[in-house]
């Protein structure tokens, strides 16, 4: 299983807007949504609203089997829950998807990356009481 984190701040004056959005997904709007998540193989999705010195920011969290292709049919998706998803994050946040196509194309991971950091738990370093 594999995630990924968004954060896109909410436009000024748009947080109700932004929280009935949220409303008619738990609502309205529920099951275009299911439907809509269960075809993307989305497992899990949570939304949350963090107000920060800066202004309000939504935070999504997105968890699913191939998350690169959920967010890139989310991206192309011409169903019209997905295009009504698309059209509500660019009047509340500003972020217009459709200049993202190319992110819903696969591509391979560069030979030449550096990593720089990793760290993981292994099970060789139990946790300590």
């Amino acid at each position: 299983m594999s995630g990924i984190v968004l954060t896109f701040p909410i436009l000024a004056g748009k947080v109700e807007a932004w929280r009935r959005f949220c409303q008619e997904l738990s609502g309205s709007r529920r099951k275009p949504y299911e439907a809509s998540r269960q075809r993307l193989g989305i497992t899990c999705e949570r939304l949350a609203l963090v107000e920060t010195a800066f202004g309000a920011t939504a935070v999504t969290t997105l968890e699913a089997p191939d998350v690169a292709r959920a967010l890139g049919q989310i991206i192309t998706s011409d169903t019209p829950f997905d295009v009504w998803y698309r059209e509500r994050l660019r009047e509340l946040h500003g972020v217009n998807l459709a200049g993202y196509e190319h992110f819903a194309q696969r591509t391979p991971i560069p030979d030449n990356q550096e990593l720089l950091f990793e760290w993981t738990l292994s099970s060789s370093n139990p946790k300590k009481s």
